[in-house]
């Protein structure tokens, strides 16, 4: 008996360290299991550099040192229900919308106080039922049980247990492999666009529309938009608050751009018509450009027993560059303007699943 309990003990601590193991990293929650997932998003940025310059003259001295900072929280908590699972993928799937929230705020220098931003969801509290369409290759998406305004349901994606980040087949203890940049998206917007909108009696319902229309753009051209590598390691089995889970380290280096010229011009020409009086002056945003650089480091944990996530910390050092070009007519008379700012600062990511 003593020997039979040896070897069950040496046989399980050899299953824990032994190389191989890929097959364990899998998607294959059981029909009828519910997992919720909750998703906090933390950054703090600062201004590290700014330029001004009106008709070709640099008036950044005259307006004198210009500090901004910034910082949000971004909380999701969703409650999947897997009613059906088949080839890695979930083919029914109702998902509760528990909590959407979300808060920015903003400090700079010759402004006595910024409001803070607060952003919720009508998709809170909802039940949203994704069903795999095979023929389309792609999910038809329905209220359960409740009412909403369909308009709410584009943009949703149903990967939220990050499976994206989990290699094709099997792979040793020490191997790595590659993640396409397009399909980074649910990474850095999970649940695709939740339709987040700013609360409060000075939100402008058609600005947050041409919001609307820019997420759901920055959504389908997320993979053009980006440039450089994200490589995955699986650093093999281990324990994990009772869980055995498989390892995966993520390094994400990558940068992308974006032009904001047209969502910033309709922004100023929605602006100007709403104003109380009308206001005899055109003015144009020529260039508006948003370059960001992301280096990231973290760690993916794969209930390889369960077939599902476990948890997720990712922590990144994130740079913007903003270049803007604007000219303005009034009175009879023309002026130009110029400005640049540098912007740097952390970004924590962390996922935690339970049962």
């Amino acid at each position: 008996m003593r020997a039979s309990l040896l070897l069950r003990a040496s046989l399980a601590g050899t299953a824990l360290t032994a190389p191989g193991g890929g097959n364990d990293l899998a998607f294959r929650p059981e029909a009828g299991a519910s997992l919720t997932k909750a998703f906090e998003t933390t950054g703090e940025f600062s201004l590290d550099d700014a330029s001004i310059i009106a008709d070709g003259q640099d008036i950044s001295a005259m307006i004198g040192q210009l500090e901004f900072s910034m910082e949000t929280r971004a909380t999701y908590e969703v409650t999947d229900l897997f009613k059906a699972v088949a080839e890695g993928r979930p083919v029914e799937l109702l998902r509760t919308f528990e909590v959407l929230e979300s808060v920015t705020s903003m400090s700079m220098t010759q402004v006595p106080e910024i409001p803070e931003v607060n952003a919720q969801s009508e998709l809170e509290g909802k039940t949203v039922a994704f069903r795999w369409n095979a023929e389309k290759g792609e999910y038809e998406l329905s209220f359960h049980e409740s009412e909403g305004d369909d308009e709410l349901l584009e943009g949703l994606e149903e990967d939220m247990d990050l499976r994206l980040l989990l290699p094709d087949g099997e792979v040793e203890v020490g191997g790595s492999w590659t993640i396409a940049l397009e399909a980074l998206a649910p990474l850095w917007m999970p649940g695709g666009n939740l339709h987040m909108m700013p609360e409060g009696e000075n939100a402008d319902p058609e600005a947050m529309e041409m919001f609307e229309g820019f997420v759901d753009s920055l959504g389908d051209r997320f993979g053009e938009l980006l440039e450089g590598e994200c490589v995955c390691t699986f650093k093999g089995l281990r324990e994990e608050g009772g869980a055995r889970v498989g390892e995966i380290e993520i390094e994400i280096e990558v940068a992308g751009s974006m032009d904001l010229r047209e969502l910033l011009n309709q922004i100023v020409e929605t602006a100007m018509a709403e104003a109380p009086t009308e206001i005899a002056l055109e003015f144009e945003i020529a260039t508006a450009d948003l370059a960001v650089d992301y280096e990231g480091t973290g760690t993916l944990l794969w209930d390889v027993t369960a077939g599902r996530l476990h948890s997720l910390s990712l922590n990144g050092e994130v740079g913007f560059g903003i270049k803007l070009a604007a000219s303005i007519e009034a009175m009879g008379e023309s002026h130009s303007f110029d400005a640049s700012f540098e912007m740097s600062g952390e970004m924590l990511q962390e996922v935690a699943a339970k049962e």
